[in-house]
């Protein structure tokens, strides 16, 4: 893989970075941040005179200020685990063009912007169909059960932060699961590396499936692998058509913040809305939401292949 020479619109010649090179330091960027960010939790778990797995085990029941706590080190620990990462990495190569290699430098149009989230929104029925189908191919396996049983500690810990008992809570809840996880998630899996493993593979379908997978295994839950696979194809497919990251980096917060706004309106149902209720989606939506995905994605198709 040797550097690419690139002319660029000033009519000025430069050295792209290998992609592989960029990926490696992007890995190990993350892994010291990580190190440093766990390091620092570690500190302030101490700092209250607890272990960090007693400090950030939380649940419904659990103070106001152990729920802040939490989502302070959650905060930390996403920011250091991905969106610093990612923002080192783009300075180191690209330095003032970094916005732009990240497809940031421009806003995205209105209308592509409007249909991005109709794709979106349109999947999260078909993600309920992958996640149950998951569940039931999950449970085939006695083998996976401890597995599951880990996942209802982390089940858990979610229900803590969905409890929200102010405004304020509520806020925060929506900056450490939906902001933060979105910025810096979509800068590393689809503003650095599906890019870069669409450089390496020459495919783009390859580079986006590689990308969705490892972000679904990166997240660790067995149970919602396929739904998570699903939602990272949705958002690798929106970046490739769109060509603009921010689209997807919306796309993504929609995702993980109607899951605040549903919880903060319905805070006497936490439980429930945990452990699954309303499962068993009628079919016509189902079907209903397949034909609007389906339609949605051509059109955002379609856009990009008339350019």
């Amino acid at each position: 893989m040797d550097d690419v020479r690139v002319e660029s619109e000033d009519n000025k010649t430069y050295f792209a970075p290998k992609p592989v090179m960029v990926l490696l330091t992007l890995l190990l960027l993350i892994g010291l941040c990580a190190i440093l960010g766990n390091g620092l939790l570690m500190l302030a778990a101490n700092f209250r005179g607890i272990s960090l797995h007693d400090a950030i085990s939380i649940d419904e029941h659990s103070s106001q200020g152990s729920r802040y706590f939490v989502r302070a080190a959650l905060f930390l620990n996403h920011t250091a685990s991905f969106l610093v990462p990612a923002i080192l990495t783009l300075w180191l190569f690209y330095k003032k063009k970094s916005f732009k290699a990240a497809s940031l430098n421009v806003p995205p149009d209105l209308s592509m912007l409007l249909l991005g989230l109709l794709f979106v929104m349109s999947a999260f029925p078909l993600a309920q169909v992958a996640f149950l189908a998951n569940q039931w191919l999950v449970g085939q396996f006695p083998a996976l059960q401890t597995w599951v049983h880990t996942e209802k500690l982390t089940v858990k810990l979610m229900e803590g932060l969905l409890v929200m008992q102010s405004p304020w809570e509520m806020v925060a809840s929506l900056i450490v699961m939906a902001i933060v996880p979105a910025l810096g998630e979509e800068l590393v899996f689809r503003g650095i590396g599906q890019q870069k493993l669409i450089e390496i593979t020459g495919k783009p379908a390859l580079g986006i499936g590689l990308t969705a997978l490892i972000f679904s295994i990166t997240h660790f839950e067995i149970q919602r692998f396929l739904a998570i696979l699903l939602l990272g194809l949705v958002l690798g497919l929106l970046f490739y058509w769109t060509k603009n990251l921010w689209i997807p980096i919306a796309a993504h917060f929609l995702n993980n913040g109607a899951q605040v706004f549903i919880a903060w309106f319905n805070q006497d149902k936490i439980n429930q809305l945990k452990d699954g209720a309303g499962d068993n989606l009628p079919t016509t939506v189902i079907l209903a939401s397949a034909a609007v995905f389906v339609t949605s994605g051509f059109f955002l198709w379609k856009e990009r292949n008339s350019e």
